[in-house]
């Protein structure tokens, strides 16, 4: 179910039937090389908390929050970006509203690792009541080693030419959800090296800094196929994530 699409005496029947949480997904407004578009994290951020949604039951996804904490992309036009205050300040009135009319727990998840900083900020200002409620999926490196672990062990590729931000998987996961929003013709090899040296250049110097095509890894051989495997990959953390969180408070009943 999309939080969205819900009238609000439809969305009132259903809290009152049975406990129910909502995900929260967070993208961004920026470059993702020549041939992926602006939205590209706000796609995948949504995608996964759909799938994820359908896996677990018992949630509802909202509409997404499509722009995050992009200024080290700045250097390439389109780019929009919020401080990581203003994030955070959006973040947690959202949280606190949706909490309010009476959803279980929320979870936050994203398709774009500038957000993390902002995300784990928001949840650890949360009150007591509201904290034990809410789970930011804000670990990227962990949510990047699964994506690498799929591409070395299931698709035998390095993971400095997979890459990261417009590189094998992204591209890879746009091809399954939205082929005809990928211009492949024009998809460039960007920077190849370890992710911890990229990251590190990213924060410090920005994107063009580190890859003036706006592309970490190789995307030239990405394939729709891939894509599912590594959606599969992050959509299992979240699933893992909030079945552990459910495990940890009461008991519930989901229709």
């Amino acid at each position: 179910m999309r939080l969205g699409e819900m009238s609000w005496t439809a969305l009132g029947e259903r809290l009152d039937q049975s406990p129910l949480d909502v995900i929260i997904p967070l993208g961004a407004l920026e470059q993702h090389g020549p041939h992926l578009p602006l939205d590209t994290d706000a796609l995948i951020a949504e995608a996964v908390a759909d799938r994820a949604a359908r896996n677990i039951g018992g949630c509802v996804v909202s509409p997404c929050i499509p722009i995050g904490a992009s200024s080290h992309h700045l250097a390439f036009p389109g780019t929009a970006s919020l401080s990581d205050q203003t994030l955070q300040s959006v973040l947690g009135e959202v949280i606190q509203t949706l909490l309010g009319h009476g959803f279980q727990s929320a979870y936050l998840v994203t398709g774009h690792a500038g957000n993390v900083g902002a995300m784990a900020a928001t949840t650890a200002e949360l009150d007591s009541g509201d904290h034990s409620r809410v789970v930011s999926f804000d670990d990227w490196p962990a949510q990047r080693d699964a994506i690498h672990q799929v591409a070395e062990t299931q698709l035998n590729l390095n993971r400095e030419l997979v890459g990261t931000h417009g590189g094998h998987f992204e591209t890879s996961i746009m091809l399954a959800i939205a082929p005809d929003r990928v211009d492949m013709p024009s998809a460039v090899a960007g920077h190849i090296g370890p992710a911890s040296s990229a990251s590190a250049t990213l924060r410090s110097e920005g994107m063009a800094a580190l890859s003036p095509v706006g592309v970490i890894g190789d995307p030239r051989g990405a394939t729709a196929d891939a894509g599912e495997l590594y959606l599969d990959a992050l959509v299992g953390l979240v699933v893992e994530g909030i079945e552990d969180h459910r495990n940890r408070t009461k008991p519930r009943v989901i229709p």
